[in-house]
């Protein structure tokens, strides 16, 4: 021979690895490349969707921590104005009433 092995004697020394080159050639090769990097893909978009799903998760609880005291507060101040507005209306009306009868009164006389 000319110092280069045959398959037989390749499949007859190692017959985990090289027994499955042999069999399959470059296409199991690239088979079990695309294999592997597919796991690791799917490994890293799930470690990725659990990473983000933690800091939605955080944003949310800040949100709901920070904002929603701060809206109730605005919401009473909200009530209180028109409360107040509401007060301001009758008060104006009471004025111009009180307006109109002082006109009537100068006008009769």
């Amino acid at each position: 021979m000319n110092g280069v092995p045959s398959a037989a004697e390749v499949v007859g020394t190692t017959p985990d690895l090289t027994s499955a080159l042999a069999q399959y050639g470059v296409l199991g090769i690239a088979a079990a490349l695309l294999v592997v990097f597919a796991r690791a893909a799917y490994k890293r978009e799930i470690d990725r969707a659990d990473r983000l799903e933690k800091t939605v998760f955080e944003l949310h609880q800040s949100m709901a921590d920070r904002y929603i005291p701060a809206l109730q507060e605005a919401s009473g101040a909200l009530t209180e104005s028109t409360r107040v507005n509401q007060e301001v209306v009758l008060a104006l009306r009471d004025l111009q009433a009180h307006r109109d009868f002082e006109r009537r009164l100068r006008e009769e006389r």
